[in-house]
C-alpha cells in the first residue's frame, strides 16, 4: 500500500481529532484525501475530506530492533 499516510482526522461531527490513513488524494478546486478512520461509535468510516482538515502523524524512526 504504497502511499498510505497516518493523519490526524478532524470530522464536523467530532469534539477531538482521530487516527486515520490517507487511501488516496484527489483535486477539485481544493486537494482532498479520501481517509479511512473510526467514528466515536465504533464504525468505519470512509470519506473524502479536505485537506485542512488533515494533520500528519510524524513517522517514527526505525532503529531495527523490536523494542524500538
Amino acid at each position: 500500500m504504497a502511499g498510505v499516510r497516518h493523519v490526524w482526522v478532524r470530522p464536523a461531527f467530532a469534539p477531538t481529532e482521530m487516527p486515520g490513513l490517507v487511501l488516496g488524494w484527489r483535486q477539485t478546486p481544493d486537494w482532498e484525501a479520501q481517509v479511512i478512520y473510526v467514528d466515536p461509535r465504533g464504525r468505519v468510516a470512509v470519506e473524502w475530506m479536505a485537506a485542512d482538515k488533515l494533520r500528519p502523524i510524524p513517522a517514527q524512526q526505525r532503529t531495527g530492533s523490536a523494542y524500538g
